[in-house]
């Protein structure tokens, strides 16, 4: 806690915060992206499952 009352009266209050804020905008964009990359892999699978049905529903149909 002393450190960061050092930072501040060294550096000021609004650079540190400003430091602060950039620091957790990184961390939220690397979270982010992380979420992206599951979602798209999730959304991959569903496609390929839909048109797995899809596939089997045109079968189905054209047997009739």
């Amino acid at each position: 806690m002393e450190e960061l009352v050092n930072v501040i009266g060294t550096l000021g209050f609004p650079i540190v915060a400003c430091i602060y804020m950039a620091w957790l905008h990184n961390d939220a964009e690397k979270r982010h992206g992380e979420e992206r990359a599951k979602m798209t892999e999730a959304i991959t699978r569903m496609n390929t499952m839909l048109e797995g049905i899809a596939r089997i529903l045109e079968k189905d149909e054209s047997d009739k």
